[in-house]
């Protein structure tokens, strides 16, 4: 059974940090982590490590087997009732659990909210045990890591499709949302330029919108009061502006004295993870890299998403009106 000290655990929250990769994430981790009341680790539903444990290393640079972190914080979960909670899969993703037909329909994004929830419906007497005790043990992560740090505010920044919904339904606890966004062409140029892709430009655009399209209407469902979006253009052009509003959003103090960035922190993910932000510039270089066909083409294909969440700006030139 997994514990819960209700008088400390009560005040806590818990905020899912929405992306698409190449977005931003790990940037955005860097900063909620500077503030002394806010935990994270970055991605903890993620699986990609378990094939590479024996030189995976830890954002601090130190194997994560041999990290003093890593190794307190298993410690410690036991006394949250994690007592099988292994650095290689903390077996916190919805979509990883189970085989089969089964698991892959639950799984799987159908972009329309209406037939997800009768999808879900019907699947819940085959599956609602198991996506609670998922939840349940999200919870006992987040109160584990908060323990550690001494914080208030856990923040998940893995990159399943539907983690908000499946979040929002099953872990013990109110769910609130941060809505990390980069220009479709931003991410294009990022991820041809860090990462092996197949199917080109429209390809990663295609991603991308059915990511954000699939983040938007998992919004819908949220009261107002409990997402907010910000734009990885907004917070590079004023990183302390839209910190304070994220902070206060997250329902910490924004005046309280911030960490150097990356100071202790312990963040799992892709290899920016392992370099803290000297110095954080808006990264453009998009409009040079990519022809103007590429541009326009990416931006056809992103679709709705992208006239949505960038209503606001200049799609030729991606500036604001």
């Amino acid at each position: 059974m997994i514990a819960s000290d209700s008088e400390t655990d009560v005040e806590r929250r818990y905020l899912f940090l929405a992306s698409s990769p190449y977005s931003g994430s790990t940037l955005m981790s860097y900063l909620l982590a500077a503030h002394p009341r806010i935990a994270t680790v970055s991605d903890v539903s993620g699986t990609r490590r378990s094939a590479q444990m024996d030189s995976f290393e830890c954002s601090c640079g130190v194997r994560m087997l041999d990290c003093p972190f890593w190794i307190e914080l298993r410690d410690h979960a036991q006394r949250r009732g994690l007592r099988d909670l292994d650095l290689a899969d903390f077996q916190l993703g919805f979509d990883h659990q189970g085989a089969g037909p089964l698991a892959k329909a639950r799984a799987r994004s159908l972009r329309w909210s209406r037939l997800e929830t009768m999808r879900d419906v019907a699947l819940m007497p085959f599956a609602g045990r198991a996506m609670r005790r998922i939840g349940e043990r999200n919870w006992a992560f987040a109160n584990t890591l908060l323990d550690v740090q001494d914080a208030d505010v856990f923040v998940d920044a893995s990159k399943e499709r539907l983690r908000i919904r499946n979040l929002r339904r099953y872990l013990p606890t109110r769910l609130r949302v941060l809505h990390l966004v980069r220009d479709v062409r931003g991410v294009v140029d990022s991820t041809m330029r860090r990462a092996k892709v197949h199917g080109g430009a429209e390809q990663i655009a295609r991603v991308w919108g059915r990511t954000n399209d699939s983040i938007l209407r998992q919004l819908d469902e949220l009261p107002p009061s409990e997402w907010c979006r910000v734009r990885y253009e907004d917070l590079c052009q004023d990183v302390s502006g839209v910190m304070s509003k994220v902070y206060r959003f997250c329902g910490v103090d924004d005046r309280m004295p911030l960490r150097p960035v990356g100071a202790g922190v312990h963040l799992l993910g892709n290899r920016m993870r392992l370099d803290a932000p000297r110095s954080i510039r808006l990264d453009e270089r998009w409009r040079s890299n990519l022809t103007a066909e590429t541009q326009e083409a990416v931006v056809r294909t992103a679709g709705k998403a992208f006239r949505v969440v960038y209503a606001d700006r200049d799609v030729s030139h991606g500036e604001r009106r």
